[in-house]
């Protein structure tokens, strides 16, 4: 028929995820091979990120952000966009400077400082994937409340000292032993890893 444009309606819904991410792949490199526009409409956040030149990211009817897979997850236009697509954690943080916030005393460096007034509350998205976790060192203290090992990672929840509960995921845990409930952790978030949400 060759459509000028061709809707994908969650066509991958009822598989199992092993299929599901096999039909990703073909589905992309068809698309691609023939080069017909095409709109995929999913709810799952991994399925439009593999997919997709340009994600349209949609509440109530209502259009969030618009942007590359890249773009929506590392800077979200809002708590719902970060919260939609991938894991966030919500941070509450204080404006120090045009390139610095405190959370619970520490300062960090923010990569892209909308102009706010020092002083100034606001809330940050620091992903689990850009913290890094450390038995002896680190910025922040904290304890593990509960271990997730999911294979290529363990994901962790971590109360951490003035700062509520962080997700934490660490890579390739079958390297090092797995921390314990109740273990005493440091935590280091990557540089110029917090996204401040307008």
């Amino acid at each position: 028929m060759e459509p000028r444009v061709l809707l994908f309606d969650e066509p991958l819904s009822n598989l199992d995820a092993k299929l599901r991410e096999q039909m990703r792949v073909e589905i992309r490199e068809l698309q691609q091979r023939v080069g017909i526009t095409s709109i995929y409409v999913t709810h799952d956040q991994v399925e439009a990120m593999s997919i997709s030149d340009e994600i349209v990211v949609m509440n109530a009817g209502v259009v969030e952000q618009v942007g590359s897979p890249h773009a929506i997850y590392a800077r979200p236009s809002s708590r719902f966009v970060a919260d939609f697509i991938g894991k966030a954690n919500f941070l509450a943080t204080t404006v120090v400077n045009g390139e610095t916030v405190e959370i619970a005393g520490v300062r960090l460096p923010v990569a892209r400082m909308p102009a706010r007034r020092p002083g100034e509350a606001v809330s940050a998205v620091l992903r689990p994937e850009a913290i890094h976790l450390s038995p002896d060192s680190g910025l922040f203290k904290g304890t593990v409340r509960r271990v997730m090992f999911l294979g290529n990672i363990a994901e962790y929840l971590i109360e951490v000292e003035g700062a509520g509960q962080w997700t934490v995921d660490s890579a390739n845990p079958a390297e090092a032993p797995l921390h314990q409930l109740g273990e005493g952790v440091f935590l280091t978030p990557s540089r110029h890893a917090l996204h401040l949400l307008p």
